[in-house]
Protein backbone atom coordinates (compact mmCIF):
# COMPACT_ATOMS: atom_id res chain seq x y z
CA UNK A 1 0.00 0.00 0.00
CA UNK A 2 1.39 3.51 -0.74
CA UNK A 3 1.83 6.14 1.72
CA UNK A 4 1.66 9.54 0.66
CA UNK A 5 3.30 12.51 3.27
CA UNK A 6 0.12 12.87 5.16
CA UNK A 7 -0.52 9.27 6.00
CA UNK A 8 2.74 9.49 7.51
CA UNK A 9 2.55 12.16 9.61
CA UNK A 10 -0.43 11.44 10.70
CA UNK A 11 1.24 7.94 12.01
CA UNK A 12 3.39 9.84 13.48
CA UNK A 13 0.99 12.00 15.46
CA UNK A 14 -1.26 9.10 16.87
CA UNK A 15 2.28 7.37 17.75
CA UNK A 16 3.44 10.66 19.83
CA UNK A 17 0.07 11.51 21.57
CA UNK A 18 -0.65 7.89 22.31
CA UNK A 19 -1.03 6.71 26.09
CA UNK A 20 1.85 5.02 27.33
CA UNK A 21 1.65 2.22 29.17
CA UNK A 22 2.68 1.92 32.37
CA UNK A 23 5.82 0.03 33.97
CA UNK A 24 4.09 -2.75 36.02
CA UNK A 25 3.94 -5.69 33.21
CA UNK A 26 1.13 -7.50 35.84
CA UNK A 27 -1.56 -4.75 35.59
CA UNK A 28 -3.74 -6.16 32.90
CA UNK A 29 -3.44 -9.47 34.30
CA UNK A 30 -4.76 -8.25 37.97
CA UNK A 31 -7.47 -6.38 36.51
CA UNK A 32 -8.86 -9.17 34.35
CA UNK A 33 -8.62 -11.44 37.19
CA UNK A 34 -10.88 -9.22 39.12
CA UNK A 35 -13.46 -8.07 36.53
CA UNK A 36 -16.86 -10.27 37.67
CA UNK A 37 -18.21 -12.83 35.77
CA UNK A 38 -19.80 -12.56 32.61
CA UNK A 39 -23.57 -13.07 33.04
CA UNK A 40 -26.26 -13.46 30.39
CA UNK A 41 -28.74 -11.35 30.17
CA UNK A 42 -31.31 -13.84 31.05
CA UNK A 43 -35.15 -12.34 30.57
CA UNK A 44 -33.73 -10.78 27.36
CA UNK A 45 -32.40 -13.68 25.31
CA UNK A 46 -35.35 -15.92 26.46
CA UNK A 47 -37.97 -13.66 24.96
CA UNK A 48 -35.93 -13.35 21.83
CA UNK A 49 -36.11 -17.42 21.53
CA UNK A 50 -39.40 -17.45 22.30
CA UNK A 51 -40.72 -14.75 20.25
CA UNK A 52 -38.83 -16.70 17.46
CA UNK A 53 -40.26 -19.84 17.93
CA UNK A 54 -43.40 -18.60 18.19
CA UNK A 55 -42.92 -16.96 14.71
CA UNK A 56 -41.78 -19.88 13.06
CA UNK A 57 -44.81 -21.68 14.27
CA UNK A 58 -47.30 -19.05 12.93
CA UNK A 59 -45.32 -19.39 9.45
CA UNK A 60 -46.37 -23.52 9.42
CA UNK A 61 -49.44 -22.60 10.26
CA UNK A 62 -49.91 -19.72 7.72
CA UNK A 63 -48.17 -22.13 5.15
CA UNK A 64 -51.02 -24.88 6.11
CA UNK A 65 -53.69 -22.67 6.13
CA UNK A 66 -52.79 -21.22 2.45
CA UNK A 67 -52.84 -25.11 1.48
CA UNK A 68 -55.67 -26.15 2.56
CA UNK A 69 -57.65 -23.38 1.84
CA UNK A 70 -56.59 -24.20 -2.17
CA UNK A 71 -54.80 -21.03 -2.59
CA UNK A 72 -52.22 -23.01 -4.85
CA UNK A 73 -55.28 -23.69 -7.56
CA UNK A 74 -55.18 -20.32 -9.20
CA UNK A 75 -52.19 -18.62 -9.68
CA UNK A 76 -53.16 -14.47 -9.89
CA UNK A 77 -50.37 -11.70 -9.52
CA UNK A 78 -51.48 -11.11 -5.56
CA UNK A 79 -51.27 -14.92 -4.52
CA UNK A 80 -47.65 -14.32 -6.51
CA UNK A 81 -46.64 -11.65 -4.00
CA UNK A 82 -48.26 -13.09 -1.24
CA UNK A 83 -46.00 -16.37 -1.76
CA UNK A 84 -42.98 -14.77 -1.86
CA UNK A 85 -43.62 -12.05 0.79
CA UNK A 86 -44.06 -15.49 3.07
CA UNK A 87 -41.73 -17.35 1.81
CA UNK A 88 -38.90 -14.34 2.55
CA UNK A 89 -40.27 -13.75 5.91
CA UNK A 90 -40.15 -17.34 6.60
CA UNK A 91 -36.45 -18.36 5.92
CA UNK A 92 -35.44 -14.74 7.53
CA UNK A 93 -36.83 -15.73 10.41
CA UNK A 94 -35.86 -19.42 10.57
CA UNK A 95 -31.97 -18.32 9.49
CA UNK A 96 -32.84 -15.65 12.52
CA UNK A 97 -34.02 -18.10 15.04
CA UNK A 98 -31.38 -20.53 14.41
CA UNK A 99 -28.58 -18.01 14.62
CA UNK A 100 -30.03 -16.88 17.75
CA UNK A 101 -31.04 -20.21 19.66
CA UNK A 102 -27.10 -21.70 18.70
CA UNK A 103 -25.41 -18.54 19.97
CA UNK A 104 -26.55 -17.36 22.53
Amino acid sequence: MKEDFDDIAFKKLLQEKAHKPGENPWFTRRVLNRLPEKTEAGNFYTIERWTYIIGMVLCIVFWGALYVTGFFDVITVRSLIYIIALTIGSFGLMIQTIRTIFTA
